[in-house]
This record gives structure tokens, sequence and C-alpha cells, in this order.
């Protein structure tokens, strides 16, 4: 067998193995592309509201979750970017119970569990197959294995004899089987590479530790520092209210709040997480933890000083959401997120076909031995 006969059987028979999870992958984080413009139309009521004059204190937004649910935990508090926009307030976990605010009234929209709205079970499904930590890292290898059959789709296309341009047309007045064959060969070419970058940056999203540790290697960059704890000791009296907690964070790094991260258990630091303008991430890449009793900032991340390692790695998140280009590349990643169902369509209809064939030539070889 030469080397380019093992590289096609492995690349046919990974598209084959993986091939359904890779169209799922991809078609839900098609629609994941444009997310909070289908949340906003499907529920107006929770995601918008009319803006007034003045808001409500962030702390009483949070007593009134609070006292509203009190078996559950706030931790995360989305901050409205616009006038119509709402608070968002996520208890429990990243993926649990959503609470909507309105910031002018201080008044609860609406809740739902995430998986309870079309868009954030299709997050569930894109994110982790619905099954928790051992779906996301099933999507993890399936990124990696994505990422070598672009590389072996790369090899198998290319020509010997180096004309390029064949390689790159469908003869659409070729019989059916020719056709389909460079519909496979040229879709894949043409979206090789933005399929290439979302396989790495969604490998690095899985794995982000790992990534980490790469990046920090090859660029010789110090890591991220560990997140700094707050002192229980200092507890007792009045804890600071968010407000003043926020106004302090503002003076430190004036740039737009995005969320607030709430202190997990009796040692954990509340973060201020903050965008600057131009910035592509869309939450930002900066953080200020603060000491839950006291409020005492314990330690700042500034993406503009942040070493080169992390600095790279904070830009996997927004190539992969398409948003560095703003609405041009998001709408190519919304079409890049089909491409695999192309893909294996037209290879499914290959492999059939030389499968058929082997069975045609099977009894003729069977007549020759005896």
């Amino acid at each position: 067998m030469t080397a380019r006969k093992a590289i096609s059987m492995l690349h046919r028979y990974t598209g084959l193995a993986v091939g359904l999870l890779l169209v799922i992958s991809g078609l839900t984080g098609s629609l994941l592309v444009f997310r909070e413009e289908i949340e906003t139309l499907i529920h107006p009521e929770w995601m918008r509201t009319v803006p007034r004059e003045e808001r409500v204190s962030l702390q009483s937004v949070l007593e009134t979750v609070q006292h509203a649910y009190p078996k559950d935990r706030p931790l995360f508090i989305r901050i409205p970017r616009t006038p119509q926009q709402t608070y968002l307030i996520k208890l429990n976990n990243a993926h649990d119970l959503f609470i909507y605010v309105d910031p002018y009234t201080g008044k609860i929209l609406g809740e739902h569990r995430q998986e309870d709205t079309v868009t954030g079970w299709i997050a569930l499904l894109h994110t982790e197959l619905l099954s928790g930590e051992t779906g996301e890292i099933i999507l993890g290898f399936g990124a990696l294995l994505l990422v070598g059959m672009c590389i072996s789709g790369v090899i198998l296309w290319w020509p010997r004899n180096r004309k390029f341009l064949p390689g790159l047309r469908v003869q659409w007045s070729a019989p059916w089987k020719k056709v389909n064959f460079d519909v496979h060969r040229a879709s894949g070419i043409y979206a090789g590479f933005f399929i290439l970058f979302t396989a790495i940056t969604a490998a690095s999203l899985v794995f982000d530790k790992t990534a980490a540790s790469m990046l920090n290697a090859i660029t010789q960059s110090q890591p991220r520092p560990a997140p700094p704890v707050s002192h229980p000791r200092q507890a007792g009296g009045s804890l600071p209210s968010l407000d003043r907690m926020l106004h302090q964070a503002d003076k430190i790094l004036p740039a737009v709040t995005t969320w607030i991260g709430l202190p997990r258990n009796a040692e954990a630091p509340m973060v201020v997480r903050k965008k600057f303008a131009g910035e592509w991430h869309p939450n930002g890449r900066n953080f200020i933890y603060m000491d839950q009793y006291s409020g005492k900032v314990l330690q700042v991340e500034n993406v503009l000083t942040s070493p080169v390692g992390t600095r790279i790695l904070n830009t996997f998140y927004p190539i992969h959401i398409g948003v560095i280009g703003g609405t041009t590349t998001r709408i190519i990643q919304l079409i890049i997120g089909m491409i695999p169902l192309i893909l294996l369509f037209t290879g499914g209809i290959m492999w059939w076909n030389r499968r058929k064939l082997l069975q045609t030539q099977l009894p003729r070889k069977s007549s020759v031995i005896h």
C-alpha cells in the first residue's frame, strides 16, 4: 500500500466515523452565530425593555432575584450593553436557570432553564452534546480528528502534475459521479482553511489548559496568574455593595463592564469582566478580582499587558464564532458550518459507489482462483 492510499483510507474512514458528529457540530454552530438576534426575535419580552432616565441599583436587582429564588445561587450577571438590553442573571451555574430583569424598574421579566429554549438547547448540543463534560471531551477529540482530515484532504487534493485549476472547478456537464467527486473536492478546498481554524479553535476551547501550556511554551510566555482568594477573616459587618465595587472597578479599568462573576464559595473573589473598544472578544478579556468581604482589589488582568501566549489564546474564541470581521465574517462562519454536511453527503456517496464496485469485482476474482 502506497502512502497516498493509506492517507486516502484514513481520510475516508475517519470521515465516515465522525462525520455525523461534525455535521451536528457544524449546523448547530451556524445557528449560534446569530444567537443573540434569534433570542431577541423569539423572546423580546425578556431581552428588550424601554429605556428610561435612570437605572435601579445593581445591588437591588441582585437582592430581588435572591428573594424570588431563595433556593438558588446567583453566579453570573450580564450587564446591559445597550439602553434597551436587560440584565441576565444566571443561577447555580452557567447553564442552569436564566433570569431576566428590567434595569430601570428592577422587575423580573421572565425565567427559563437553558435547555427549555430553542437556542439554549442548540447551544448545549453544540458545546457538550447534551452530555456535560463527557460530551465536551468527545467534541474536542472530534475537532482534533477534523484537523487531521483537513490536512489529509489537502494532501489528497494536491495534484501531482502541479495543475491546480481542475481541482478547484466542478464540471457540471460531467457524469453525476464525477460531479459528486468535484463538489466534494472543491468544497473541501475552498472551505478547508476556515474549517481548519474552526477545528483548531474548537479543540483549544475544550482542552484550554493544554492549549495554553503549548502556546506559552512556544512563545516563552508566562502563564496566566491563578485567581486570588478572598479572606473570610475579614468577614463581619456589612458587605460592600455591588454598585460600590463596580464603581471602583471602573476607576481601575475605564472600559465597558460585560459580566460580573459572583463568589462561588467563602474564599472566591468577585470578578468584574471588562471589554475595551476594538477588542475582538465579545465579552472582553480584562478581569478585576475583588475581595468579596472588603471590596479590595486583589488582582487585575489587562489584555493590553497580557503575555503573548495569553493574547494569542484570547483570539481563538472570537475566531471560532466569526466576530473578528463583523457581519461579513459571521456570515462566512454560518456558511462554513454547513460544509461538513456537504462533505459527509458527497463523501458517503463516493464510499458507497466504491463499495458497490468492489462487491461486483469479488466474484470475478473468485472464479479466477478456482
